[in-house]
C-alpha cells in the first residue's frame, strides 16, 4: 500500500511549494501592517509590547493540502514581576486561575503606565483579583475592531495596501482566537490571532496542577502559555505548551506523514467534531510509548496502527490530555457520535486488512473524496512575491 499512500499524500496532503511561500508571505506581510496600526491605535497594546509566535499545525508541519488556516500566537508582556501572579489550576483540568498582584492593579493609577493606556486594565479583575478571560478577549476584540475601522472599506469588507497590491479582510471573534480572513483572487486564508501571556517554570509554577512539570521536556523548554478559551467559567484559563509538542513530535521520520493522512481520513470521512488537536495527542501519546525507531516503519504500516488505536480510544470515548491526563479531550463530543465514528473506523479497518494483498488500491476509496479531487489552485511557474522586511526572508 506504500506507493499508494505516498500517490495520496502526494496529491491530498503536501502542500503546493509556490502556494505554500506566497501564502506565509501575504499572511507575515498583513499581520506586520495590521500590528502596526493596532499599535498605533492603542497605548496599553502597545505599551504590552506584542510579538509574534508563529504556532499551529502549519508551524508544527501537520497542515494538509493548503497553506490557508495559520495560527498565530500575540504574546502580550506586562510590566510586573509575574513571580507574584498566583497560577491556581485546582478549578478544572489543563485551565488554570489567573490571580493578579497589586502591582497589577496599580497600574491603572500609577501616572507613568497610567499614560500609556493602563487605566483600560482596571476592570479586567473581580474583586478576588482573577484575571476575566471575557473582558480581556472584549479588549482585544475591541483593539482590533478600531485599527480595522481606519481601513477603507469595499461592500463589507476592508481593503489593506501591502506593497502596491489591495488585499480585502474582515474580522471576526471565534472561538478563542480573532480570525483575519483575507481574500486574494479565489482564494481564502484565514488567520487565527490568539492573544496569550506567556510564563516560564523559573518563574512561575501552575499550582494544584495536574501537569507533571518533571517531565524530561520540561528541563530545556520551560516556556508556556495561558490562552483565554471561554468556557463555562470567564475565570480560567486553558494551559498550552506548544514549544514542548513541538520538540516531542521533532526528527520522528514517518510520524508527521502518518498525522497528516489520519488527519485526511479524518476529513473524507467527515469527522467533523475530531479536531486536529486530538489527533495530535493521540499520536504524542503513542511517541512517548514508542521507541523512535517505531516512527521508520513503513507509512502504510504506522497509518493502519494508527486507525486502530483511534478505534480503541473512540471505543473507550476517551483521549486523554497529554499534559492533563484526567482531562478527556473527547467530553464535548457526543456519545452516539463517537459510536458512529468507531463503527465506521472498524469497518474501513477490517476491510483494508481484508483486502490489501489483493487490492491495495482498497485505501483509494477511504482516503480520497470528490471534493478532495477537484483541481488544486493553481499557481504560476515562479511564486508570486510581496516584498517583506528582511527577517521574514
Amino acid at each position: 500500500m506504500d506507493p499508494i499512500l505516498n500517490e495520496i499524500n502526494r496529491k491530498y496532503v503536501r502542500i503546493n511549494q509556490y502556494e505554500k511561500t506566497y501564502n506565509s508571505q501575504v499572511v507575515h506581510a498583513l499581520l506586520e501592517k495590521i500590528l502596526k496600526i493596532m499599535r498605533d491605535k492603542n497605548h496599553l497594546f502597545k505599551s504590552m509590547n506584542p510579538k509574534i509566535a508563529y504556532l499551529g499545525s502549519y508551524y508544527d508541519g501537520l497542515r494538509v493540502g493548503h497553506a490557508t488556516e495559520f495560527d498565530i500566537n500575540i504574546v502580550l508582556k506586562l510590566p510586573i514581576n509575574y513571580k507574584n501572579i498566583v497560577l491556581d489550576a485546582s478549578n478544572k483540568e489543563a485551565y488554570t486561575v489567573v490571580k493578579m498582584p497589586s502591582e497589577f492593579r496599580r497600574l491603572c493609577k500609577i501616572p507613568i503606565t497610567a499614560t500609556n493606556g493602563f487605566t483600560e486594565t482596571e476592570f479586567w479583575c473581580d474583586k478576588l483579583h482573577r484575571l476575566s478571560v471575557k473582558k480581556f478577549r472584549s479588549w482585544m476584540q475591541s483593539v482590533l475592531d478600531s485599527a480595522l475601522s481606519t481601513l477603507p472599506k469595499t461592500n463589507d469588507k476592508y481593503s489593506i495596501k501591502v506593497n502596491d497590491k489591495i488585499f480585502l479582510i474582515t474580522a471576526k471573534l471565534s472561538g478563542l482566537a480573532n480570525t483575519i480572513s483575507i481574500y486574494d483572487n479565489n482564494s481564502i486564508i484565514d488567520v487565527d490571532l490568539v492573544p496569550t501571556f506567556e510564563f516560564n517554570l523559573e518563574q512561575n509554577k501552575p499550582r494544584n496542577c495536574a501537569v507533571d512539570f518533571s517531565m524530561e521536556i520540561f528541563k530545556f523548554k520551560k516556556q508556556y502559555f495561558i490562552v483565554p478559551k471561554p468556557t463555562d467559567d470567564e475565570y480560567i484559563w486553558r494551559l498550552a505548551f506548544p514549544y514542548q509538542e513541538k520538540a516531542i513530535m521533532n526528527n520522528k521520520n514517518n510520524f508527521k506523514s502518518a498525522v497528516k493522512l489520519i488527519k485526511l481520513l479524518r476529513d473524507t470521512q467527515e469527522f467533523n467534531k475530531l479536531a486536529s488537536y486530538y489527533i495530535k495527542t493521540l499520536f504524542i501519546w503513542e511517541i512517548t510509548r514508542k521507541p523512535s525507531k517505531f516512527w521508520r516503519k513503513s507509512l502504510s504500516f504506522l497509518v493502519l496502527y494508527m486507525m486502530e488505536i483511534l478505534r480503541d480510544q473512540l471505543r473507550k470515548k476517551e483521549i486523554q490530555n497529554y499534559w492533563s491526563p484526567r482531562h478527556n479531550l473527547l467530553n464535548t463530543v457526543k456519545e452516539e457520535t463517537l459510536e458512529n465514528w468507531c463503527n465506521r473506523l472498524t469497518y474501513i479497518i477490517n476491510d483494508i486488512k481484508k483486502n490489501k494483498e489483493k487490492n491495495p488500491s482498497i485505501i483509494r476509496q477511504y482516503f480520497e473524496k470528490q471534493t478532495f479531487k477537484q483541481e488544486r489552485f493553481h499557481f504560476e511557474s515562479s511564486p508570486k512575491t510581496v516584498s517583506l522586511p528582511y527577517r521574514y526572508i
